[in-house]
């Protein structure tokens, strides 16, 4: 099965600093070694990315959507995008709001 990077994208509604990042880096998927959380100086976002095996793109993306919603379940805000990649292509999802 491939292997794909998955990521999500979090506009809190709080401000988002070192504090947050290592509380929701300890809570979220403690298991995944190769799970990534950091924040955008500028903006209150977190983002999360990690690695996952899945048949196409399509359910690597879905799996993408649900790092998002562990996300937001450890930090109050909207997901506002979601992306699974291989070597090859990319599908990317966008929040309207």
């Amino acid at each position: 099965m491939p292997t794909f990077t998955i990521y999500a994208v979090l506009r809190a509604t709080t401000a988002v600093d070192d504090a947050t990042v290592e509380s929701v880096t300890a809570a979220l998927r403690p298991d995944d070694a190769e799970l990534r959380v950091w924040r955008e100086p500028d903006r209150a976002a977190l983002r999360a990315s990690t690695e996952c095996d899945a048949a196409d793109l399509e359910a690597a993306l879905e799996q993408a959507h649900a790092l998002g919603a562990e996300l937001g379940a450890r930090c109050p805000g909207d997901v506002l995008e979601t992306a699974a990649l291989s070597d090859d292509d990319s599908l990317v999802w966008r929040a309207w709001l």
